[in-house]
């Protein structure tokens, strides 16, 4: 049944993406929903989680420590 409904499902995501403003804050989120569906969309089975990880970092890069920020 979800080999079915996937495609469609899919398409309205893509559909549902390019009608959004770009530079909306949901962004990131847009971006890696949108790379996450996509990457599900060109397997077979599932995603693996390193791939995951990867679409993860990618738009949520880790925050890089600011050498002047100081805490009190």
């Amino acid at each position: 049944m979800g080999k079915d409904i996937f495609p469609v499902a899919h398409e309205r995501l893509k559909r549902a993406v390019a009608a959004i403003e770009p530079g909306t804050p949901a962004q990131p989120f847009i971006d890696a929903l949108t790379e996450l569906v996509q990457a599900q969309a060109d397997t077979a089975g599932f995603v693996v989680l390193h791939r995951w990880a990867e679409i993860l970092e990618r738009h949520f890069p880790p925050q890089l420590l600011d050498p002047n920020h100081t805490t009190s």
